[in-house]
């Protein structure tokens, strides 16, 4: 997003800007540990670990995992390592190069970072279900990805294509009598 529409800072669109210079082109190869339980984001599931990082949360890791390379590693009760998977990734080559023809940039409303520029979002993410199709993919830019799995937003795809964004709601304290 730019221009008066961008409520962003100067200084935290240059850092942003500088992100994305920096993630340009294959995304990173990162190692995060997580329960099946952290990955759906159910109640009371532990955080999920990455490697020289803090604890990260259910919705951090379901960002990360909405569009990329996934290796099945399979523990035993004392975590030792029992199996390990090919890496496969979430959205191949061909439905990628698909999504940048259909979208051509970040699907939110307004929008218009480039396509190289965005992630593949599962409308109805992969770990609940939902298909790693076309028809359940959009392009967003990683600010809008963010907000989408991080801070509530919700996007709901219309009969003709458009993408219409609704709001997290906000509920300040517990409801009382008027008075």
């Amino acid at each position: 997003m730019r221009g008066g529409a961008d409520d962003r800072l100067l200084p935290q669109r240059y850092a942003d800007a500088l992100v994305e210079l920096a993630s340009a082109g294959r995304p990173a190869n990162i190692q995060v540990t997580a329960t099946i339980e952290t990955l759906k984001g159910l109640a009371g599931a532990g955080a999920a670990e990455m490697e020289f990082s803090l604890p990260i949360s259910s919705v951090a890791v379901q960002r990360m995992a909405c569009d990329c390379s996934v290796t099945r590693v399979l523990l035993s009760q004392e975590s030792l390592v029992m199996d390990v998977g090919r890496a496969k990734p979430i959205v191949s080559s061909s439905l990628r190069r698909a999504l940048k023809v259909r979208d051509g940039h970040c699907r939110w409303p307004g929008c218009e970072r480039t396509a190289s520029k965005c992630d593949g979002h599962h409308l109805v993410h992969w770990i609940n279900g939902g298909p790693t199709e076309l028809d359940n993919l959009v392009l967003l830019c990683r600010r809008h990805h963010r907000m989408v799995h991080e801070s509530g937003w919700q996007l709901i795809k219309c009969d003709d294509g458009q993408i219409v964004t609704i709001a997290p709601t906000v509920t300040f304290g517990l409801p009382r009598e008027p008075d």
